[in-house]
């Protein structure tokens, strides 16, 4: 029996309420969806980009000490 036959065999085996917590763990390593930033995100990286290389940007430690 191969991997995918037991973990199938498994699950079937278990009671309804626990499916709920397989697939939000199966969700969960299989990481989130790839999503298209929108226009509005794209130019709002390239804007940061550009004011950080242009060293316009605060250090966290200096926002943490004020």
């Amino acid at each position: 029996m191969d991997i995918r036959e037991e973990v199938n065999k498994a699950l079937d085996a278990l009671p309804e309420d626990a499916l709920e917590g397989v697939l939000e763990y199966i969700q969960f390593i299989t990481g989130p969806p790839e999503v298209e930033s929108s226009e509005e995100e794209r130019k709002a990286i390239k804007r940061g980009r550009e004011e950080f290389s242009r060293g316009e940007y605060v250090n966290w430690e200096d926002i943490r000490r004020k």
